[in-house]
């Protein structure tokens, strides 16, 4: 009845452990039980801590759950909320409120779903797709209601009382029904707890959209949440000011001419990467070992890329007559073969015969193979073996 309400004197009706937790049950209570997409309220009862508040589902009792140690008298105890936390509820939700209110109006757009935690709140929408015009709009009129500074009301009505009511969505419950309103502007079946008027909800800001599925989900913040996130995006964007030596308001430019410049280094850095390998390739294949009447490069790396040894075997392969026996030595044993396209060698079966003395196998073309091992260490006898192997085609038993 009423959300300000944070003292209260009560009456111990139970008293009993209930798993690692003391359950207990009072005639009257000003704390907020879990329930409708709100956390429940904290606080103490005579002095001690009040950890989670659950609505008991067999008899609506609301059961507020202690440290199993605490100790309270059968009789009379004083509650106390957790005003800071309270508040932040209040906030979080009536300005859910008038969040919803405003996508209705805005984009015909229902809230399906609403979920507070302790750092932000979300809702769902029925509408998969929002336009960022409809976004922009949508907030500025929450924001507007907010500022207009309305008085937020509840009240029990009826069933058919309800029914005649401009109510966002139809009340599920039969019975006596608590309708919250924001004046003009918004009528919820809704049993949290709310500011007395819109202004204390101080600003709506949605911070983040996303879509699943049919719905999208909007992630927001409001009163104390969105100045704390202000402060930090003000934080972070000062901190990068600084580093990059410029004002704030001279961010989008710095970044667009920033990722300009690193796209352009990357495309330079590329360049140069296949040079380098072009001009390795070269010097691998001029120190070959000829073998019958082709040139073998028969050679172990550490500490490159997979891609580079297969470039450098492809590079190799390129000139005729060339044949690439390539290892990478690592926490595994990795093998590229590769072979000029006119030379009559099955690459493919070479690498199988090979990689079974590294304690592996693999596959490929005849042109082109790629396999390994998990022994490392016997990578160069391995391509010891397939030169030999090669010399043996070459003497007439191919591989």
């Amino acid at each position: 009845s009423d959300a300000y309400s944070t003292t209260f004197d009560a009456q111990v009706m139970e008293k009993q452990p209930h798993s690692d937790r003391l359950a207990v049950v009072l005639d009257r209570t000003a704390f907020y039980p879990t329930g409708g997409g709100q956390p429940h309220d904290t606080g103490t009862l005579n002095g001690a801590q009040v950890i989670e508040v659950v609505e008991r589902e067999r008899d609506g009792n609301v059961v507020h759950l202690l440290p199993t140690e605490s100790r309270l008298p059968d009789d009379h105890v004083r509650g106390e909320i957790d005003w800071s936390r309270r508040f932040d509820h209040m906030q979080q939700h009536t300005g859910q409120h008038i969040l919803s209110q405003a996508f209705v109006q805005i984009a015909e757009a229902d809230t399906v779903g609403f979920h507070m935690s302790r750092s932000y709140s979300t809702i769902d929408l029925n509408r998969e797709m929002l336009s960022d015009e409809d976004m922009t709009r949508a907030e500025s009129l929450a924001n507007q209601i907010v500022s207009d500074n309305r008085p937020v009301s509840s009240n029990f009505v009826t069933l058919e009382e309800a029914r005649q009511l401009p109510l966002r969505k139809p009340p599920a419950l039969k019975g006596s029904i608590r309708i919250v309103q924001v004046e003009g502007f918004d009528w919820s079946a809704c049993g949290g707890t709310h500011v007395a008027r819109t202004g204390a909800v101080g600003i709506v800001r949605v911070v983040r959209r996303e879509r699943r599925g049919p719905e999208a989900r909007l992630t927001f913040l409001c009163g104390q949440r969105a100045l704390a996130h202000y402060a930090a995006l003000n934080r972070m964007t000062s901190d990068i000011g600084r580093r990059l030596t410029v004002a704030v308001e001279d961010l989008p430019a710095t970044i667009e001419r920033l990722q300009s410049e690193a796209h352009s280094n990357r495309k330079e850095k590329e360049r140069l990467h296949q040079s380098l390998l072009d001009h390795e390739a070269a010097a691998l294949a001029t120190g070959s070992q000829s073998v019958g009447s082709v040139s073998v490069v028969s050679q172990v790396f550490e500490g490159r890329a997979l891609e580079d040894i297969r470039q450098l075997a492809s590079r190799i392969a390129s000139r005729p007559g060339h044949i690439a026996l390539l290892g990478l030595r690592g926490s595994k044993a990795q093998i590229v073969f590769a072979c000029a396209a006119q030379l009559d060698y099955d690459m493919r079966r070479l690498l199988q015969e090979t990689c079974r003395m590294v304690g592996g196998g693999g596959g490929g073309s005849p042109d082109m193979a790629q396999g390994g091992g998990c022994d490392p260490a016997r990578l160069e006898e391995a391509l010891q073996h397939a030169v030999e192997l090669l010399r043996l085609g070459n003497q007439g038993s191919p591989p």
